[in-house]
This record gives structure tokens, sequence and C-alpha cells, in this order.
């Protein structure tokens, strides 16, 4: 995607083993802007500095994970509809976007820690 190309990003791996891509927004521009907009794809969008979500004109459903300091799924919230918004997640520093048709979190309980892998490119 031309609008990500230049974000950090890392990489994860799926409980289905499905390899996605996962784009760093660290920025409060990036964290606002956000997936507004944009085409679904087969990526994903984490959201540092963040415990809160809107879906302000998002164009499909999105799967998120509120993830703590560690990594440690706290909260997970599938098929947000376009123009919501999910309120603050007690504990919550990253949120991690998916396009809910990649079905990225399944298998996937509070509690779990999640690993994301650097990417060498």
């Amino acid at each position: 995607m031309i609008f990500l190309q230049k974000y950090k990003k890392v990489s994860y791996i799926s409980s289905t083993g499905k390899f996605i891509q996962v784009y760093i927004a660290d920025t409060f521009g990036k964290r606002f802007l956000g997936l507004m907009g944009k085409k679904e794809g087969e990526y994903g969008l984490m959201l540092v500095r963040c415990n809160s979500i809107h879906t302000m004109f998002m164009r499909y459903n999105l799967d998120a994970l509120f993830l703590d300091e560690n990594n440690t799924i706290l909260t997970i919230k599938r098929c947000i509809r376009p123009f919501s918004i999910v309120p603050p997640v007690r504990g919550a520093v990253k949120v991690v976007e998916f396009p809910s048709e990649l079905h990225a979190l399944a298998f996937l309980e509070v509690g779990t820690r999640v690993n994301f892998h650097e990417n060498y490119d």
C-alpha cells in the first residue's frame, strides 16, 4: 500500500499460520488517520500509545487487540462497524487493528501474549 510505505512495520503470524504485515502508527497524525478511507487488505495497523479507537470514515469492519506494555491481550473487539467508537481500555498502551475478513484474531484469548517479529527489508 502506497500510503504505508514510510511506516515502520513488524510481522505477525496468526494462530492459523497466516503471515500479516503490521504497520506502526507512532505519531499523532498516523494514529488519528489510522485506516480511515483505506481499502481492505491483508495487513494490520498498530497504534502505539493508544487505548481507544474510532472507525469514522472506515469502509469495512475491524477486529482489534488492546495490548499492555508486554503485548499481553487485555481486550479483544471483533467486527467493529464503521462509524463506531471503542472507549478507552484500562492498561492498554497499544491497539492492533485488522480487517475482520482476515480472521487474524482467531483462537486468541484475553491474557495471551502476542509476538511480533522484526522485518528485515
